[in-house]
């Protein structure tokens, strides 16, 4: 099949190696600064979503995607409107409430979970490291602590604490006093995160004692990707008899900053394909300069000005293409083997734990497309000055 004319004299100057060995040179420099630049961008981007990911399973894991509380005069329907959302996995009854826990050695604050075994997150379930899920609704009055929140305590399996919430208690000749209540621990699970510093997971029916009769029972709602939750939560919040927090308000600042990271990593990434799609600029002008009698020969034989910039167009974005192309396939290879290449170059951060690495195709597309474009905002200028040549300028003294 015959080529079209600007196709075929593009590629062949592109694969040509002969002339200026100096314009040779900024083109193979301009080819491996996109490919190092898109290789690098696909591997970084790959571990930050795979950080975002381990994040999102074992902060977003633990605490509850929505939590729901209805009003007394509201009737259950909006439940069953809540599980026919399409990412909706269950919605549970839940109790939270921050508390004051001591022990015989120390004191502090945590955020305690009223629960029912039954209904429990799947990685909570799996996050339980020391006791027994089924010893714990059965244990009156038992409780699981995190791992960090447990060492911080000194406490293990069977040692008992004292549960205060200031918010709940009643008057007395000595003042106010919170309610208080002895738990047994039965069990401590770790998530991997700063959760487990201030985290306590109780019997929902103890705790429901615990607090008041009075108080209102909420609902947790879990989704099979907890990002979605804050249009969830604006959804729902159309009914004005639910009150509907996400995990925003406890969460959202980090998940800010890990999204804001991502970004500006990203940004400076860009950037060097960036600088390295903009060098083939100063090869095309070169080119230009030095073929300023060829360019003025086809313009004389009738090519017109539309064919011409089509030539340097084709040429510079044939050498971005291959960049970018052998940048993203290196990177993914890369990311695929990174684990055992750091271990086999020994720099791990920190032995026996690897990075998360996470690839999306849509986001490897994104790359791709980027420094595309960017190598076609690159080659404009030189096509438009290969199109302006007057042929008579330069034939004049030939």
């Amino acid at each position: 099949m015959q080529l079209p004319v600007s196709l075929f004299i593009g590629l062949r100057y592109s694969q040509s190696r002969k002339g200026n060995a100096f314009i040779s040179f900024i083109t193979l420099f301009s080819v491996a600064g996109i490919f190092l630049g898109v290789m690098a961008l696909t591997i970084v981007s790959s571990v930050m979503n795979g950080f975002e990911g381990e994040l999102k399973k074992r902060i977003l894991g633990v605490i509850p995607h929505l939590v729901i509380t209805s009003t007394a005069d509201s009737s259950d329907s909006w439940q069953d409107d809540v599980l026919q959302q399409p990412l909706v996995q269950q919605v549970t009854p839940f109790l939270q409430a921050e508390a004051l826990v001591q022990s015989p050695r120390q004191l502090t604050g945590v955020l305690l979970q009223g629960v029912t075994v039954d209904a429990l997150p799947d990685f909570m379930q799996q996050a339980l490291i020391v006791g027994d899920w089924q010893q714990f609704a059965s244990q009156r009055y038992g409780v699981v602590l995190g791992r960090g929140l447990a060492e911080q305590l000194e406490v293990s399996v069977g040692d008992p604490l004292r549960f205060m919430l200031p918010q709940a208690g009643s008057y007395t000749p000595m003042g106010w006093v919170p309610r208080q209540r002895l738990f047994t621990v039965v069990g401590i699970l770790e998530s991997g995160s700063d959760v487990d510093k201030h985290l306590a997971v109780a019997n929902l029916a103890d705790l429901s004692k615990l607090i008041s009769s009075s108080a209102q029972l909420q609902w947790r709602v879990t989704l099979s990707d907890p990002f979605v939750a804050p249009a969830l939560a604006e959804q729902l919040s159309l009914n004005t008899s639910l009150q509907v927090e996400d995990w925003r308000q406890s969460q959202g600042k980090l998940f800010a900053a890990v999204a804001m990271e991502k970004a500006m990593m990203w940004l400076m990434l860009l950037l060097i394909v960036a600088v390295a799609a903009f060098n083939i600029v100063s090869a095309l002008v070169m080119m230009v300069t030095d073929k300023q009698a060829e360019i003025a020969i086809l313009k004389t034989l009738g090519m017109s000005d539309r064919q011409l910039f089509n030539v340097f167009a084709v040429q510079g974005l044939s050498n971005g293409v291959v960049g970018a192309l052998g940048g993203a396939i290196a990177g993914v290879l890369l990311c695929w083997q990174l684990n055992p290449l750091l271990a086999l170059t020994g720099l791990q951060l920190v032995p026996g734990i690897s990075l998360p690495v996470d690839i999306r195709f849509n986001q490897l597309c994104l790359i791709l497309f980027s420094a595309v474009a960017l190598t076609l905002l690159a080659v404009w200028y030189p096509a438009k000055r290969a199109v302006s040549i007057n042929p008579a300028d330069i034939l004049r003294d030939e």
